[in-house]
């Protein structure tokens, strides 16, 4: 079936702008989630296939110049949109160098038919290939977006290049934007499809971005940043079944500083959160990857260390407990040292062994400690 091009052209700029009035309305209350970028690029596409439509009507400059840089102009943002969707700087002389290598070149060969034909193609298959590229390195393997921009971007470097094979081909004529046939027809429809698939996927990115920061603040302890009482036992089932499974050990750990009221009362609650800050700080810096910290109380902290044997735990713990002792805190110009009382319960888990009862030996290994003087460690088996 051969569509009517210029119908097309239209068709698309209609689209586009319906799109990017919406983009541009709702992203600038936030102009960080990348909305209002995506909200521009689609204006600069739709004006570039107004442009294509009035290819016949219209001075060249307009209709092939202008247009094809207003494309370019359009892919440029949607590069810059998905570096502001990650949250990453974004490069602006990278992302619109093409845009105005574009320019140049329309502004030079306007009045080529070949020339200028295959340098505005490459010129966009290079945009193309580039959001490729940043996709697949700065977007995590899962997702929907990730794919939705591979395949549109992949797309369109296919219908970019049945163009360049055209013109090659020497039926650059054929593909005018006032000429109507089947090639024509495909061409264009491929662009229009990928260029939806694009912006689509940017806006998915977008959404994807903002569920997982919200899923992220969920499980954080406001203060502290790690991971909170609800997160945290979530993630000792997780590491109690795969020790269970594995059939290695399990290390589990109760901190609690020492004295913590008496801090509260002689400096003051601020210096109590401060004091918090720089234990959670001291301890996450010195453990390994795999093992976790979370805030279990006010100012008691589970840790998880699997496949640690007693040894090992008593030895890591133990180093944690004696350096913490020796670098104190700071909080309006007075120096306050810290302490940590710890109880550990440290098994290769059974069918009998859940979350609650760990929890309950390493609390009373806690308390041990804390009745034999604090500042000390005990473990259970």
């Amino acid at each position: 079936m051969v569509a009517h091009t210029p119908t097309l052209f239209a068709c698309v700029a209609l689209v586009a702008t319906i799109m990017a009035f919406c983009l541009i309305l709702v992203g600038q209350f936030n102009q960080r989630d990348g909305l209002l970028t995506i909200g521009v690029g689609l204006l600069a596409h739709a004006l570039a296939y107004i442009g294509y439509s009035s290819y016949g009507h219209a001075p060249l400059w307009f209709t092939y110049g202008a247009a094809n840089t207003l494309l370019a102009v359009a892919l440029a943002f949607y590069g810059a949109s998905l570096f502001r969707i990650v949250e990453l700087p974004v490069p602006w002389w990278r992302v619109f160098a093409p845009a105005g290598l574009m320019l140049v070149l329309m502004a030079s060969l306007i009045e080529t038919l070949e020339p200028r034909m295959l340098a505005a193609t490459l010129v966009l298959m290079v945009q193309c290939a580039l959001i490729i590229h940043w996709t697949r390195r700065y977007i995590p393997a899962h997702g929907r977006a990730r794919m939705l921009l591979i395949i549109g971007s992949s797309i369109s470097l296919i219908g970019l290049g049945m163009r360049v094979v055209a013109v090659l081909g020497g039926g650059a004529a054929q593909m005018r934007y006032d000429v109507s046939n089947l090639k024509q027809t495909i061409s264009v429809s491929i662009g229009t499809f990928t260029a939806m698939m694009i912006s689509l996927g940017l806006v998915l990115l977008a959404k994807e971005r903002s569920e997982s920061l919200l899923q992220h603040l969920a499980q954080r302890d406001v203060l502290t940043g790690i991971l909170n009482r609800r997160a945290i036992l979530e993630q000792f089932s997780t590491e109690l079944e795969r020790a269970r499974l594995g059939n290695a050990y399990l290390a589990v750990a109760m901190v609690d500083i020492d004295h913590f009221k008496q801090i509260n009362d002689v400096y003051g609650h601020l210096a109590g959160e401060e004091m918090i800050r720089h234990c959670v700080c001291h301890l996450t810096q010195r453990l390994r990857h795999s093992d976790s910290i979370g805030r279990y109380g006010g100012e008691e902290f589970l840790l998880l260390l699997p496949g640690t044997s007693p040894e090992g735990a008593i030895s890591v713990l133990d180093q944690l407990r004696a350096s913490l002792a020796e670098a104190p805190a700071h909080f309006g110009g007075a120096s306050i040292e810290l302490r940590i009382s710890i109880g550990v319960c440290c098994v290769v888990p059974e069918h009998a062994d859940t979350t609650a009862s760990l929890l309950a030996r390493a609390d009373a290994a806690l308390y041990e400690a804390k009745g034999l003087g604090r500042n000390t460690l005990r473990l259970v088996h």
